[in-house]
C-alpha cells in the first residue's frame, strides 16, 4: 500500500514536472492556456514511471472536473475529447472515459464524429465490451438516424458476454423501425436507468421527459 501511494506521488510530481519540460506541452501553450496543462497521452505514458492506471484515474478526474466547469459557464468542450484520449491512452480498459466523452461530445460539444472516434478506439482496446458496441449503436441512431448501422452494432452488442436480454430487443426495434419516437424513448430511458455517472443520468432523464411529452402529445392528436 505505502508502495503504490509512493508510485503515485512519484508519479504525479514526475507528471507536474514533465509538463514543464514537454515540448508538446510548451508546443501547445498558445491562445487556450488550459492546453498548456493537457500533454500527448504518448509523452504522458513515457513520464509517469509505469504508474499508467493511477494516474489515468488522475486524468479522469480532472476530465470531470473540466466537464463541470464548462457546463457551469461557457458550454464549450474543445478539451473533452483529448482529456478522454489521454486518459485511455494510459488505461486502455477503462471504459468510462470512451462512454462518457462520446456522451457529452454528442449532446453538448455537437461533434459527434469525435465522440464515434473515442468509442471506435475503446472497441478496438475492448473488444469483448457490450457496453461500447451498444453505445456505438446508440450514437449511430441518436446522431445519424443511421438505422442499419445502429442495429448492426446492437445485434453486436447482444452477442457478447453479460450483455443483458433488453439489447436484443433495441436490435430488433431499429432494425424494423418499430415506431422512431417509442425507440428513442426507451434508448434514453435505458442509458439513464443503468449509468453511474450522475450528469449524463440528468440529462439523459430530460431526454426522457422531452420524448414522454412528445409520445403524449402524439397519442391524445391520434384520439382527437
Amino acid at each position: 500500500m505505502k508502495t503504490t501511494l509512493l508510485g503515485c506521488l512519484l508519479a504525479v510530481s514526475f507528471w507536474g514536472g514533465a509538463l514543464l519540460a514537454s515540448p508538446d506541452a510548451q508546443a501547445s501553450k498558445t491562445e487556450k492556456p488550459e492546453l498548456f496543462y493537457y500533454p500527448s497521452g504518448t509523452f504522458l505514458k513515457q513520464a509517469v514511471l509505469g504508474y499508467d492506471q493511477a494516474v489515468s484515474a488522475l486524468t479522469w478526474v480532472r476530465a470531470v472536473q473540466y466537464y463541470g466547469e464548462h457546463a457551469r459557464s461557457d458550454q464549450v468542450f474543445d478539451q473533452m475529447y483529448h482529456l478522454c484520449d489521454i486518459t485511455t491512452d494510459l488505461d486502455p480498459r477503462f471504459e468510462e472515459p470512451y462512454t462518457f466523452g462520446a456522451f457529452v461530445l454528442l449532446t453538448e460539444g455537437k461533434r459527434p464524429s469525435a465522440g464515434m472516434k473515442l468509442l471506435e478506439k475503446g472497441r478496438l482496446e475492448n473488444p469483448e465490451s457490450w457496453k461500447l458496441y451498444f453505445e456505438t449503436g446508440f450514437m449511430y441512431y441518436i446522431a445519424w438516424e443511421d438505422y442499419p448501422q445502429a442495429a448492426k452494432y446492437f445485434a453486436a452488442a447482444a452477442e457478447m458476454p453479460g450483455a443483458p436480454e433488453y439489447i436484443s430487443r433495441f436490435a430488433a426495434f431499429v432494425t424494423y423501425r418499430a415506431g422512431e419516437l417509442e425507440t428513442s424513448h426507451l434508448l434514453w430511458k435505458e442509458l439513464a436507468a443503468r449509468t453511474t455517472n450522475p450528469e449524463l443520468r440528468e440529462k439523459a432523464l430530460k431526454k426522457v421527459e422531452e420524448l414522454s411529452a412528445k409520445l403524449s402529445q402524439n397519442r391524445e392528436t391520434e384520439e382527437s
